[in-house]
């Protein structure tokens, strides 16, 4: 069991590079080029409820998300990433005059968490590769 606590130790002392690179991936695939999940007015508007959430306090959405990595079963995943927090855009969020419908933030909210979701999953890879360059360890 000490090398199941040293092994996440050192894994998560390497969780806020994966994490940097791993939402850097994301936000690459989701909100830019071609194939982009949103149109640029899209985005526009996701990066402006960003900075108003900010402004009032909130955490915002860009940066919002949090993980963590945990023990998981030692034979297919010794060590797991979990999403322990979605940004969120909420119900009573106002631009201008006019705030989002419900189906629009729905949307969104939906997008952000398969942005965090695809987040949790590129961090999981560089946590297996840590676990099979660091060797299983032993029961």
């Amino acid at each position: 069991m000490d090398a199941d606590r040293q092994l996440l130790r050192r894994a998560r002392d390497n969780l806020d590079g994966w994490i940097y690179t791993a939402r850097d991936k994301a936000y690459r695939e989701l909100f830019t080029g071609d194939d982009a999940a949103v149109t640029p007015d899209e985005r526009q508007l996701l990066d402006h409820i960003d900075s108003e959430l900010a402004m009032n306090g909130d955490e915002g959405l860009w940066g919002a998300d949090e993980y963590a990595i945990v023990l998981g079963h030692p034979k297919n995943h010794p060590l797991s990433v979990v999403c322990t927090q979605h940004p969120e855009i909420p119900s009573e969020w106002a631009r201008g005059e006019t705030s989002l419908t419900k189906p629009e933030r729905e949307q969104f909210n939906d997008l952000l968490w398969d942005y965090c979701e695809r987040i949790r999953r590129y961090i999981q890879d560089e946590v297996n590769e840590f676990v099979g360059a660091a060797g299983l360890p032993e029961n």
